[in-house]
């Protein structure tokens, strides 16, 4: 029995052992953002705190849209802040951490004065403009819409430029309850396409820190939540 007893002891040091070893071990995780209202005032400050929370060293750095995904499939950073299921799924070294940070929904956004439904991807001869990713979403959830024309575009700040001043008609957009359309935005027509949930994201790697990583995540969505609801009973 006694044998026994020190054999799972044994164990049990060598796995908090082994983890604390990975931990230190990774010194510092490279986690990108998109410059985007939703991602700077909503789930980056909740990733960050949950990585504090975590005890795990992250630095945080801006890239463009364009290459988010690409870069963290490469390796050559190690996870994303935020990224809806349809937009990661197809790159295979990477994974989705803890529970949803939020959900979005993909919205078609249109000048006050044309058509605005399904039929815009269908079979409207204008040009859509969308980000690469989003792009890739929509036509696979839409095949039709790949014989549509997009205008790639992967700063989301010059959106509302491209629209109000008329230069297109239609683009690809996506909100949330935590960040709805800019008011810059609000005076053109919106037709929801579909909903998704999105999630922080790493580098499959970093499989054995994700079970830490997404319980901090959770507690830290629980905290907001709590802090919410008191907000409301006040």
């Amino acid at each position: 029995m006694t044998r026994l007893l020190q054999a799972l002891l044994l164990s049990c040091s060598l796995c908090t052992y082994t983890f604390a070893s990975e931990q230190k071990a990774v010194t510092q995780l490279r986690i990108s953002y998109l410059n985007h209202p939703s991602v700077l005032s909503f789930a980056l400050p909740i990733v960050k705190s949950a990585y504090l929370r975590a005890g795990i060293d992250a630095e945080f750095i801006e890239l463009p849209a364009h290459r988010l995904l690409q870069e963290i499939d490469a390796g050559h950073t190690d996870g994303d802040v935020i990224h809806a299921q349809e937009i990661f799924t197809p790159f295979s070294n990477i994974m989705k951490v803890g529970p949803p940070l939020t959900r979005v929904e993909y919205l078609l956004l249109c000048a006050p004065d044309v058509p605005c439904d399904n039929s815009v991807l269908i079979s409207s001869p204008e040009t859509i403009v969308a980000t690469d990713q989003s792009k890739r979403v929509i036509t696979s959830q839409y095949p039709s819409a790949r014989n549509r024309n997009f205008y790639p575009l992967n700063f989301l700040g010059k959106l509302p430029e491209l629209l109000n001043t008329h230069r297109f008609n239609y683009a690809i957009y996506i909100v949330s309850s935590e960040w709805p359309l800019p008011e810059s935005l609000q005076h053109l027509q919106m037709h929801p396409l579909f909903s998704s949930e999105a999630y922080h994201i790493l580098h499959k790697r970093f499989a054995k820190l994700a079970p830490v990583i997404g319980k901090a995540i959770e507690e830290e969505l629980e905290k907001r939540n709590s802090q919410a609801n008191q907000i409301t009973k006040e």
